[in-house]
C-alpha cells in the first residue's frame, strides 16, 4: 500500500505541468524531477487518474482552508500523509501540523520535507493510538484528513478508527476518500493500481450511511468527482471542462463509485 504514495504525487505534478491545469503544486514537480525516471507507466495511460486526483485535492484543500479560516490557530493532522503537500498549499501561517504514515513512507518523506516548531512528523500507523496521543498535545480544534487509506483496509479496521476518533476527538471534523462495494468489484480497470500489489477492501454504497456507526456522528458534507468538477468549474479551462463533461458521461459507473466525506465526530 506504501508504494501507492508515487500516484498523487505523480498526478499533482503532471496537472501543475499541464496546460490544462487546475492546481498549483511546485513542490510536488520538484519532488518528481528528483524521483527520476519511476513515473513512465502512469503517464501513459493514466489520464483519468490524474483529472481523478487533481479534483480530489481541491475538494480536501478546500475543506481544510475553510477550518483553518474559521479555527486559526488549530491543529491539521494528514494522516496517510505519503507525499502530500497539503503543508505547502494549504497552511495559515498559525495552525499545527501533525503528518502521519509508516516508517517506511515517513522515512522517505524526510528526505524532501523538514519539521518545523508548527510541523511534526510521526512514523505510525491510522490503526494505532499513537498519533493522536501527539495530537491531543497540540492545539485544538482538530482537522483530520485520512486520504487514499481507508479503502485498503477491511470494514472491521475503519470502525476501528471511527470509534478512537469518536472516543478521543470529540468534536473533531474528519475528512477522507471511500469507494462503493461496485469501486472495490471493479478495482482491475483501475488505470493506476494495476501498477501495485494493493487492493481495495472497503466500500460503502452511501457514505452518509455511516452516521449510524456512532452516536453523534455527523455528515456535513459529501460529493462524487462530478459534483466537486460543479463546483469548481470556475476553475477549470474549457478543454477540461469538455474532458470532464465526457469522462463523466462514458465513465459513469467509475465517477459515481468513488466519495469524499466530511464528517463531525461527537
Amino acid at each position: 500500500m506504501q508504494q501507492t504514495l508515487l500516484v498523487p504525487l505523480w498526478a499533482r505534478a503532471a496537472d501543475t505541468r499541464s496546460r490544462l491545469s487546475i492546481l498549483s503544486d511546485p513542490k510536488a514537480v520538484e519532488i518528481v524531477d528528483a524521483l527520476g525516471d519511476r513515473f513512465g507507466h502512469f503517464t501513459r495511460s493514466a489520464l483519468r487518474s490524474r483529472i481523478g486526483i487533481a479534483l480530489r485535492t481541491l475538494q480536501f484543500d478546500d475543506w481544510l482552508r475553510t477550518f483553518l479560516t474559521e479555527n486559526p490557530g488549530g491543529t491539521v493532522a494528514d494522516v496517510g500523509v505519503g507525499l502530500n503537500t497539503r503543508y505547502e498549499r494549504c497552511d495559515d501561517g498559525a495552525a499545527h501540523w501533525l503528518e502521519v504514515d509508516l516508517p517506511d513512507s515517513m522515512a522517505v518523506r524526510r528526505r524532501y520535507f523538514e519539521e518545523t516548531n508548527r510541523r511534526t512528523m510521526l512514523a505510525g500507523s491510522v490503526l494505532e493510538r499513537d498519533w493522536i496521543d501527539r495530537l491531543l498535545d497540540l492545539p485544538p480544534p482538530y482537522f483530520v484528513c485520512i486520504e487514499g487509506v481507508l479503502m485498503y483496509l477491511p470494514e472491521s479496521d475503519v470502525r476501528r478508527v471511527i470509534d478512537m476518533l469518536g472516543e478521543r476527538l470529540p468534536g473533531a471534523t474528519l475528512t477522507f476518500d471511500a469507494l462503493t462495494p461496485d469501486g472495490v468489484a471493479t478495482q482491475s480497470r483501475h488505470d493506476t493500481l494495476k501498477h501495485f500489489e494493493a487492493r481495495f477492501d472497503w466500500g460503502v454504497e452511501e457514505v452518509r450511511s455511516l452516521e449510524g456507526w456512532r452516536p453523534g456522528l455527523t455528515c456535513e458534507d459529501a460529493v462524487t468527482l462530478k459534483e466537486i468538477a460543479v463546483r469548481n468549474v470556475h476553475r477549470m479551462p474549457w478543454m477540461l471542462k469538455l474532458i470532464g463533461l465526457g469522462m463523466s458521461t462514458v465513465r459513469r459507473r467509475a465517477v459515481r463509485a468513488y466519495w469524499l466525506a466530511k464528517f463531525r465526530v461527537a
